[in-house]
């Protein structure tokens, strides 16, 4: 929660420079598509945007600074609003929303007459980035920039005064999407960033709600389908064109929308309760908003469902994911890794785990998993005995499936639908563990190894299974010590077993 000195602001950059403007001014981040051709004689004015039928002008801080000027691969444009006015900002990437104590900033002065649209900087509070604050009130004075009333300042204030808004009553900013029909509304002070240039990327942790991963800024970031995790329905593939980032303490998460809108202000006493049979999840919904407090009618919907971010921040599934987040450009197979200090002070790789049932939770480094598929009627059982079930077909690639179960504590699992298939590669042949439930996806915070006995006696399978590998799972209260199979190294002894003539 914001204390009285911890104030919001968007973050952006544009030609290396970090920039934000406060929270209060921002209206939406829409991408940059052809602008429209203004009679205007300010050299910065680009053009214009069409917002929903209103023309915004939208000027190019680079050469307001008399910088040079070079392509944006994936310009936006951030549409702000002060003294009733739009004015778009041309921008290379948006940095997100976050906090900062207003105590702590640096003002500057200048001994110039004109009015500079540098007033100083602050420190933000998520990563400890120093951004440049740059004037509302001195964007719009620029000289020759035409102004556009905006609407929505009107209809804010209209609203207040009809309902007789009471002081404490603060005006929020709401962020409202779209999931096919179902419209959905948003603390904007909750997200991060907005998203509606990229690409997801196939990944082993591709299942249930999430459809894979996306990078930003170098980040593999898993991506949720917003309206399945609300159970809600499932968007299919050329649904979503969008998506909104939410930062928790484990990492990032996208959610999948069809559109975003807008961003609105709204006072909290518009949100109507709604009874908790409504909806399948009701813990995830603050209530319900109606358009007429938004002033975006369409034949689609006649009102939000406002989603309670600190319950969606909560969500197991999301905390789970979070944890997921990788480096790199693509691909299972390049992991996070930070360094960590174990007991003794020597430093460690920390690696995500996935946790699995076997006898008891089991954990195998996630980095091994290439994929991650359902056990399915389409894979022939041949052999009942042994631990080997069968073989799949996937993408042109045959895949033999090992009950894990057998192979580790001699007694057959029981198929559910929870039933899952962990590959892992070898020497670019696959291999599938069948596995009775997956469980989650966790850092480990130390990866002890006990001594091990009779090794001389042991064949390589029996060491590869029993080799007494440890890794701490979880934080705080949730903290097990659970045993580690390397599949990799279980899957080579198998194969090696198997290819020894009887």
């Amino acid at each position: 929660m914001i204390t009285t000195t911890q104030a919001g602001y968007g973050g952006f950059r544009i030609a290396g420079m970090d920039l934000a403007l406060p929270m209060e001014t921002l209206r939406e981040v829409t991408p940059c598509g052809a602008l429209a051709k203004l009679p205007c004689a300010a050299p910065y004015v680009i053009g214009g945007i069409d917002l929903r039928g209103i023309m915004v002008p939208v000027i190019d801080l680079r050469i307001v600074l008399d910088l040079a000027v070079t392509d944006i691969p994936f310009p936006n444009v951030i549409i702000m609003t002060h003294e009733n006015k739009l004015l778009g900002l041309l921008t290379e990437s948006v940095t997100g929303i976050f906090t900062g104590d207003e105590k702590n900033t640096d003002a500057v002065s200048f001994a110039a007459a004109d009015l500079p649209i540098y007033c100083g900087c602050i420190r933000r509070s998520d990563d400890g980035v120093l951004v440049n604050l740059l004037s509302p009130a001195a964007l719009i004075m620029l000289k020759d920039v035409p102004m556009t009333e905006d609407p929505e300042s009107r209809r804010l204030h209209s609203t207040a005064r009809a309902k007789g808004a009471v002081q404490n009553d603060k005006a929020q900013p709401m962020l409202l999407m779209r999931c096919r029909s179902i419209a959905f509304a948003i603390d904007a002070m909750a997200i991060h960033t907005t998203l509606s240039d990229f690409t997801i990327e196939h990944s082993a942790i591709a299942m249930g709600d999430c459809r894979g991963v996306i990078n930003y800024n170098g980040n593999m970031v898993p991506v949720l389908d917003l309206m399945n995790l609300c159970g809600l329905g499932k968007l299919d593939s050329k649904a979503y064109l969008q998506a909104f980032l939410i930062l928790l303490p484990q990492g990032m998460v996208a959610l999948l929308v069809s559109k975003v809108i807008d961003v609105v202000r709204i006072h909290a006493s518009e949100i109507i309760s709604m009874p908790a049979y409504a909806v399948p999840k009701p813990s995830l919904f603050r209530g319900v908003l109606p358009d007429t407090a938004t002033q975006h009618k369409s034949d689609m919907t006649s009102h939000y469902f406002v989603l309670d971010h600190a319950a969606l921040k909560a969500d197991t599934q999301v905390i789970s994911l979070a944890g997921a987040n990788t480096s790199g450009q693509s691909g299972a197979s390049q992991r996070s890794v930070q360094k960590h200090a174990l007991p003794g002070g020597q430093p460690e790789k920390r690696r995500n785990m996935i946790t699995y049932q076997l006898n008891g939770e089991t954990a195998t480094p996630f980095e091994q998993i290439k994929e991650i598929l359902p056990f399915t009627d389409d894979i022939p059982i041949f052999d009942q005995g042994g631990p080997m079930l069968g073989m799949t077909v996937v993408r042109g690639r045959s895949i033999p499936v090992v009950c894990l179960s057998r192979l580790v504590i001699g007694k057959s699992m029981q198929r559910t639908a929870a039933t899952s298939v962990l590959v892992v590669e070898i020497d670019n042949e696959a291999m599938g563990f069948a596995i009775p439930a997956l469980e989650s996806i966790e850092p480990a915070q130390w990866e002890p190894e006990l001594p091990q006995l009779g090794g001389s006696e042991r064949s390589s399978l029996m060491l590869a299974i029993h080799s007494n590998k440890l890794a701490q799972i979880g934080l705080n209260n949730s903290i097990r010590m659970l045993p580690v199979l390397d599949l990799e190294k279980i899957a080579r002894a198998f194969r090696a077993k198997r290819l020894v003539p009887v």
